[in-house]
């Protein structure tokens, strides 16, 4: 089990120096997250890189169908570049809020989804290497004749993470040909959200006999969500291992319902300096 934290405030200087103090205090990696409009995650990012030398750097999550996939190719890789192969990208269709529409209509689910599959297909093809060619429903991609940015670090690809909507298979099949598994599950009031642990095993099962079926061997990672609960280490230690027990190979921490405080960034830094639940 790995160990990362949500860092869901702060400007890029506070994320620079959030991850330095998350590097000494052990955590694995830390995750921006990308607002239609607000502070940039990738600039966030890029300043983590240069204060840090190990810690993995993420997002959870990047809205792909909002994104010109060579556009996110670019940014990716660069960042990747720099890092040393750091990079680990989260994807999801996005949640579609007034924050999202007082910038942009919605598209609809139906063409998100289209988009959220053109773009891990051109994403990975990109990051393999020229010459690569797409024509799809929305995006067409011919090899570029010149200014052709290095090779990634990372091997394969970047790794990514994609949200799978448990008991649907096309969300299912779209998390099982990346690398990472972000469960969400339905909820009574036919949303979707995270689920308790009595149905973590029937979503590791589904994944597993799925990635079977594309004939996908090599290790995967699933990805589990929680706020710890500071003035308990005992308990938070548990709550994750219970995770790992199941499957799980991720624990990322993230308190988005933090009472308000005239110093957030301190609040959050309280949590990272607390360490992860091991």
């Amino acid at each position: 089990m790995r160990y990362g934290i949500i860092l869901t405030c702060g400007d890029a200087a506070d994320v620079a120096g959030l991850a330095r103090d998350a590097e000494d205090a052990g955590w694995d990696a830390i995750f921006g997250w990308e607002p239609v409009f607000g502070v940039d995650a990738w600039v966030a990012l890029t300043a983590a890189a240069m204060t840090t030398s190990r810690i993995g750097l993420g997002t959870m999550l990047t809205p792909l169908p909002r994104w010109k996939p060579w556009d996110l190719a670019s940014v990716t890789g660069t960042l990747d570049r720099l890092s040393g192969g750091r990079v680990i990208l989260g994807v999801g269709m996005g949640a579609v809020t007034q924050s999202w529409t007082a910038f942009e209509p919605d598209q609809g689910r139906a063409v998100r989804a289209e988009l959220m599959d053109e773009g891990l297909d051109i994403l990975f093809g990109l990051w393999a290497g020229q010459p690569f060619r797409y024509d799809g429903r929305h995006h067409t991609v011919r090899p570029p004749e010149a200014m052709v940015p290095p090779p990634i670090v990372s091997r394969p690809r970047i790794p990514t993470w994609c949200v799978g909507l448990a008991g649907a298979r096309r969300s299912m099949l779209r998390a099982a040909r990346c690398d990472g598994l972000l469960p969400n599950f339905r909820q009574d009031d036919g949303s979707a959200g995270p689920g308790d642990l009595r149905r973590w095993a029937d979503v590791v099962a589904e994944l597993t006999a799925l990635r079977a079926e594309l004939g996908r061997t090599e290790p995967f990672d699933v990805v589990a969500e929680g706020t710890a609960d500071l003035s308990d280490r005992a308990r938070a230690v548990s709550e994750a291992q219970a995770y790992a027990d199941i499957g799980a190979t991720w624990w990322l921490d993230a308190d988005w319902t933090a009472p308000p405080t005239d110093d957030p960034v301190a609040a959050l830094r309280q949590r990272v300096l607390a360490g992860p639940p091991r």
